[in-house]
């Protein structure tokens, strides 16, 4: 109400929130740059622990997009509410200790958190805000006695014990057996089946790689499967709010006879969207693409900070995709960069990823990407021609221009 008759505008391109999800919109006529939506979980008993790993999301992606926005403070009201039957207690615990958790460990990127309360929660909010948050060592010592038995993982997501259990990477071997016994033991009763022919403990797995311990078959192993998830994930979504941003296409090809992709940098408003979205939209329509050699233009023309995406981001895309992506990317050409962008992408190819250093064009003017690319083999969004030709003058070829624009 407060915000204005924008908000509803911007709201019905967001296409709803899942529980758990939060979304981002400008704050409009309120006394804030951005408001953070999110949906509070439904509480049934018997589905505890679902609606307690609910709603710790909530938090959580609130505080992450938060932090990826660069805010100083942000004010949480009660997500959970009485119509949603959540026990008022167990939520605050769940609400303070993912606070807790997410300032032990980002706590130089937020200045403050407000807790907005009613009446009804405030006294079970300073009840319990002292457990998390003690002002004194004399508060801490008093407090630890109510502190609960569950305090969740690391960053205060909730613990399930059955989630945890691994298949032993020895099975039918007793644990107090040597492993010169254990080679030796007949194991021949357990089977050939699928689920007898486990690779092993997942955590140990795990641990392995962070030691570096891991042999390079084994990782990529391990990295193609994980991608493969990915993949699959990718096909089942409806990925169709981000398709329509035209933000990533297949064009025609270059001189060399390879497929041009292009990326158009305005298209892609980052504070508005699911990037995880965004991330399975890049693998679904680039698999195919990638099994053979092909380029990339990203035109960075007229974009702004809303379009600008996160290091890490790129960081987490670079690592996804598969080993034919990087292998058959033979050039990416970046059209109309600015100081600061080069900059940027010299730091995240410098100390961020190998091998993409050298297969960066920078491209000052269309002139310059029609040397490597004909015009006639690449879509050109209209603002990039019209901001090209006051930039630079207009472009005159014999090719006849595109029927799209």
């Amino acid at each position: 109400m407060h915000a204005g008759p924008d908000l509803k505008d911007e709201l019905q391109k967001l296409k709803g929130c899942r529980t758990g999800e939060a979304k981002l919109t400008k704050g409009f006529n309120l006394a804030a740059r951005f408001i953070i939506h999110t949906v509070g979980p439904k509480y049934k008993s018997r589905y505890r622990t679902a609606a307690k790993s609910s709603l710790y999301s909530c938090y959580r992606n609130v505080l992450q997009l938060a932090k990826e926005q660069a805010m100083c403070s942000v004010g949480f009201c009660v997500i959970n509410s009485l119509k949603r039957c959540y026990p008022l207690e167990d939520a605050t615990h769940i609400a303070l200790r993912t606070v807790r958790r997410f300032l032990e460990i980002h706590g130089e990127t937020l200045e403050k958190v407000v807790f907005a309360v009613s009446e009804l929660e405030e006294a079970t909010y300073q009840k319990l805000l002292p457990l998390y948050f003690p002002r004194s060592l004399e508060e801490e010592i008093q407090s630890l006695p109510y502190l609960p038995a569950d305090i969740g993982n690391a960053e205060g997501e909730p613990v399930v014990p059955e989630r945890q259990i691994r298949i032993t990477e020895k099975p039918g071997v007793p644990d107090d057996a040597s492993d010169e016994e254990g080679l030796e033991a007949d194991l021949s009763f357990i089977g050939s089946h699928a689920f007898a022919r486990m690779e092993g403990d997942v955590d140990k797995q795990r641990r392995l790689i962070l030691q570096g311990q891991l042999s390079e078959a084994a990782l990529q192993k391990q990295h193609q499967r994980n991608y493969n998830r990915w993949l699959c994930q990718a096909r089942a979504e409806d990925l169709s709010d981000i398709a329509s941003l035209k933000a990533l296409y297949q064009t025609g090809v270059d001189n060399c006879g390879r497929t041009v992709m292009v990326v158009v940098g305005r298209n892609i408003p980052v504070t508005l969207i699911d990037m995880e979205k965004a991330l399975l939209y890049f693998i679904h329509v680039m698999d195919h693409i990638a099994v053979k050699e092909y380029v990339l233009v990203y035109f960075h023309t007229l974009t702004n900070d809303y379009n600008q995406l996160d290091s890490n981001f790129l960081k987490k895309l670079y690592d996804v995709v598969d080993a034919k992506y990087k292998r058959n990317l033979k050039a990416l050409y970046f059209v109309h960069p600015t100081f600061r962008s080069k900059v940027s992408a010299w730091f995240f190819t410098t100390f961020t990823v190998s091998g993409l250093k050298d297969k960066i064009h920078y491209v000052e003017s269309l002139q310059q990407l029609f040397a490597a690319i004909p015009p006639e083999q690449i879509d050109l969004p209209p603002f990039v021609l019209e901001y090209d030709a006051r930039e630079n003058g207009p472009y005159y070829s014999s090719y006849p221009p595109s029927p799209d624009l």
